[in-house]
């Protein structure tokens, strides 16, 4: 059994996503946007992605593509198969012309399963830390390596993801870039951020970060420059949005710094943009750290220049993909909190700097960063494998 693409129009996706909404995740917020952006090109999408809570169906009746939620897609690897043939059930009704997976360690082996039972072909997506953290000799590369060579083609989201994938041996010509996008609600207009917790904001200057609170992200290297900004800067306060295992170490590095009264924990957030549209710099100084854990492309920096804000960054890993140095950031070595805070300064201080990145940030995020543009891409990469096979069937028929 195969289903069929006729012409270059894809009909039917089934978008497999260990990670959806309300979860808060880079990747399931991908997922989300990309379903969308494929629905309003005319797509009958089908997402199948986790259940959470009662919340899910709040969410989902909001949408213009369909989910099924099943409790065990957050698993991976052999935790998946008990989830295989409910899968499978659903891809054999549905019968979309592609499948697509947002990673090889979760939604990857179900898709290989749907290849070789059903005969329809699926993309996946590789976006660093999930396959890079593994040892090449290891079995979880390995099983990532299966998936990716069964794959009609593998969607690097950034240059340094896809060298990755070729420094492990996957031939050029099956790894491809769509770099990921920005939410359309980032352009939406929203209500100015004048206080937080009780905390007036008003006449400061923020500087502003949002990530997951882990070491490599480099919040601790803005917090020990906080004394430097504020010696020329003395209005200013670093906002820091996100929670993770290194909140309280980060919070005592305050403390031992002497700005604690100085950096505002906001913890997770509902909404993200009025932190983006009210910060002066964004700054993330990211770090490579411990078993290949890098950036895979860095959607915050595309964030916060949607939201017309200079950035202050780091070229590790995908960051580089994300920013254009002295055009739309700041570049700084991330480990030298004196650099970090000249850069930050070096924006307080120059409004017409500040306001040059700003643009030249958002103009390029409309230009190459919207869903839309994404959504093209992939329709574009799947009809060009659909191509590919359709050719391949010929030969083959012929011989």
């Amino acid at each position: 059994m195969s289903s069929e693409v006729t012409g270059k129009m894809i009909e039917r996706v089934l978008i497999l996503a260990g990670e959806f909404p309300p979860f808060a995740g880079g990747i399931g917020n991908a997922a989300a946007n990309l379903a969308e952006a494929l629905a309003k090109k005319g797509c009958s999408v089908l997402v199948i992605a986790p259940s959470y809570s009662k919340r899910d169906s709040i969410h989902d009746q909001q949408q213009i593509y369909r989910l099924i939620r099943f409790p065990l897609m957050r698993s991976r690897y052999v935790r998946m198969l008990p989830m295989i043939p409910a899968i499978l059930a659903v891809a054999m009704g549905e019968k979309p012309n592609f499948v697509l997976a947002m990673r090889a360690t979760r939604e990857g082996i179900p898709a290989v399963v749907i290849k070789k039972l059903l005969g329809i072909p699926f993309l996946v997506f590789a976006h660093g830390l999930e396959f890079a953290r593994f040892n090449p000799n290891s079995v979880s590369w390995r099983l990532c390596r299966r998936v990716y060579e069964q794959a009609n083609a593998v969607i690097a989201i950034s240059g340094p993801t896809q060298e990755l994938l070729l420094e492990r041996g996957l031939p050029a010509n099956k790894v491809c870039i769509i770099r990921l996008g920005v939410n359309n609600q980032l352009f939406e207009p929203v209500s100015p951020l004048s206080k937080w917790n009780g905390q007036s904001l008003a006449g400061k200057r923020l500087i502003l970060s949002v990530s997951r609170l882990v070491e490599r992200k480099g919040v601790d290297k803005v917090i020990e420059a906080m004394p430097f900004v504020l010696e020329q800067c003395p209005d200013a306060l670093y906002i820091v949005v996100g929670d993770g295992p290194c909140r309280e170490r980060l919070k005592q590095i305050a403390q031992e710094r002497g700005v604690a009264d100085k950096v505002l924990f906001a913890g997770r957030v509902p909404d993200i943009r009025p932190f983006y549209h009210a910060c002066d710099v964004f700054v993330l100084p990211t770090r490579e750290g411990r078993k290949g854990d890098i950036e895979g492309l860095g959607l915050v920096y595309l964030e916060a220049a949607a939201c017309g804000k200079p950035v202050v960054a780091s070229l590790v890993g995908g960051v580089a993909d994300a920013v254009v140095p002295n055009e739309t950031a700041l570049i700084v070595d991330p480990l030298d909190p004196k650099d970090i805070a000249n850069a930050i300064v070096k924006i307080l201080t120059d409004e017409q700097l500040a306001r040059k990145l700003g643009e030249a940030g958002r103009e390029r995020v409309l230009r190459e960063f919207t869903y839309d543009k994404v959504a093209e891409k992939v329709l574009a990469l799947m009809a060009k494998c659909a191509g590919e096979r359709a050719l391949k069937r010929g030969a083959n028929y012929v011989a």
